[in-house]
């Protein structure tokens, strides 16, 4: 056989190999596409399927990822974090008490136990569990709020009178999903759609798409890759040889924060009333207005403020001088973050909320004339 001969029969047999690998590697996608798409349903009856599906199984692998340049936050880095970065998840669910959520990183491994008699968390890079005591009435957000059954039923819950439509269905870890989107009927707010898709029998949210007002690509998507709809088995975790165990106090926003207890809000700021008082568990927190468009007031030492204000100027907020003090605020579409100082007592405040800039810029000059019974 002459060389020319033998090199073209050695290119055939490559050309063979690749085409062979380019077929393996395109086979998932292909399968995707060729999947069957949820048919198109009631968006009214499906909201109502996804808000009461608390109580239906599920097992899988899901991942989110956020797309918020959010500033590092005194004591909050790992909850910027969730909005900023990918996070995958492994999820073990058979009800509201008993789950299992594994957080998936390059620097290990951290899961949080739910069960009836209460809440753990196990850290491989630690080799510690840990007993969580108590239950604070706002905790701090974490991974598993942002699986998509949870987060879907979150969002509806806070906008259950804005309007929804139908959306065409679509193939998500093996389930043909139906979906609808929901536009906020208030202004105020910076979110402008959020669409779910679900199984249209049982209620359970596979995907949801955040996405800013005036944006077209979504800042925030969660979606399950692999998805059984099954009930897990759920057991307290057990400390191995080696390991080391502790016990304490469930993180909330007041102990993250600092919030100061004997720091009384007003009932109505920015026209809007509070939703929900000590906010965390103490008088110096609270919720103002409701569905998308609420914000969140924290009254916090002067220290606490500062550190905010300077990671917050790191990350390009600006400072504004006030009748009777000063507020720092950063754009970080769709949330809107400002740090409040007043001149006449040693406080400030946190705000935080999916409203426009102009929502917190009014909040912060009615909170830095506040009367001296609010001081």
């Amino acid at each position: 056989m002459t060389p020319s001969v033998v090199r073209h029969a050695k290119r055939r047999r490559w050309a063979v190999v690749a085409a062979v690998a380019a077929v393996l590697v395109s086979v998932p996608s292909v399968v995707a596409a060729l999947a069957p798409a949820g048919a198109s349903t009631d968006p009214a009856r499906l909201r109502e399927l996804v808000l009461a599906s608390a109580g239906k199984p599920y097992q899988g692998y899901a991942e989110s990822a956020g797309s918020l340049a959010l500033p590092e936050l005194p004591n909050l880095a790992p909850v910027t974090a969730l909005f900023s970065m990918r996070t995958p998840m492994r999820a073990w669910y058979a009800g509201p008490d008993r789950y299992r959520v594994d957080i998936l990183g390059t620097a290990g491994e951290h899961d949080v136990y739910r069960l009836p008699d209460g809440e753990y968390t196990w850290d491989y890079g630690d080799n510690t569990l840990t007993a969580l005591v108590g239950e604070p009435s706002v905790r701090l957000p974490r991974a598993a709020d942002l699986l998509p059954p949870e987060l879907a039923r979150r969002i509806l819950e806070a906008a259950k009178g804005d309007p929804v439509s139908a959306l065409p269905g679509r193939n998500v870890a093996g389930v043909a999903a139906s979906g609808f989107r929901l536009v906020p009927a208030d202004p105020a707010t910076t979110i402008g759609r959020v669409d779910v898709w679900a199984d249209p029998a049982t209620g359970v949210a596979v995907r949801v798409e955040v996405t800013a007002r005036g944006q077209q690509a979504p800042i925030l998507v969660t979606e399950f890759q692999q998805l059984e709809q099954t009930t897990p088995v759920v057991e307290a975790p057990r400390p191995v040889p080696g390991s080391g165990y502790t016990v304490a106090s469930a993180p909330d926003v007041s102990n993250a924060l600092g919030a100061l207890a004997q720091a009384p809000l007003p009932p109505t700021l920015a026209g809007r009333p509070v939703s929900s008082s000590k906010f965390g568990g103490v008088e110096g927190a609270a919720l103002y207005g409701t569905g998308l468009a609420a914000f969140a007031v924290i009254a916090v030492p002067r220290a606490v403020g500062n550190a905010a204000s300077d990671a917050a100027g790191k990350a390009g907020a600006v400072q504004t001088k006030l009748a009777a003090g000063t507020v720092v605020q950063l754009s970080i579409t769709p949330l809107s973050l400002a740090i409040v100082r007043a001149s006449s007592f040693r406080r400030s405040y946190l705000l935080a909320g999916t409203v426009t800039p102009d929502v917190l810029r009014t909040v912060a000059e009615e909170l830095t004339n506040l009367r001296r019974g609010f001081r």
